[in-house]
């Protein structure tokens, strides 16, 4: 292969109410908006938030109203057994900058649904394996279900190891 891909761009996700969900990751994620469409500029409720400066890393896009709602799961994203979005994760650059995410989160009364945790060998969650990245990690629901991650300290993967055993090099 000659290219190089430097790292997620970003992640699109329907929801049912996309002025609820930007009111969630505005205050709960800390995420901005960048675009905010209705029709008729745009077939559908869109929206696009971003982390910095970049256009986007998030899209909302609402459910079209055609859509039979009433079979839509919403619990956890995680345990859905359809297609679709598992988990969004948010990488913090330092350990304390996460633990203050940590205390944010659950003061704005979101349930933490796992965690906090290592991701690894050195952890003794029931969410630990071998291959685990090392990362410490938290996981909520925003409010269509769709599990979102926030975490610190992800291995840089250099050589194999207990937690890369065979990489592409």
């Amino acid at each position: 292969m000659n290219f190089t891909i430097s790292r997620l761009g970003h992640v699109g996700i329907h929801v049912s109410d996309v002025e609820r969900s930007i009111e969630f990751y505005r205050k709960v994620v800390g995420l901005k908006v960048t675009g905010n469409w209705r029709p008729p500029e745009s077939f559908r409720p869109i929206c696009f938030m971003r982390v910095s400066e970049k256009h986007h890393d998030l899209v909302l896009f609402e459910l079209p109203k055609q859509v039979d709602r009433a079979g839509l799961d919403t619990s956890d994203s995680a345990d859905r057994h359809d297609i679709g979005v598992q988990h969004i994760a948010f990488e913090f650059d330092s350990r304390e900058d996460w633990l203050h995410a940590v205390d944010h989160v659950r003061a704005c009364g979101v349930k933490i649904v796992s965690g906090p945790l290592v991701h690894g060998v050195e952890s003794v969650n029931e969410q630990s394996f071998a291959g685990g990245s090392g990362s410490h990690a938290f996981y909520f629901l925003d409010p269509d279900g769709n599990r979102i991650e926030f975490y610190c300290w992800m291995m840089q993967v250099t050589r194999p190891s207990v937690a890369a055993p065979t990489p592409d090099m």
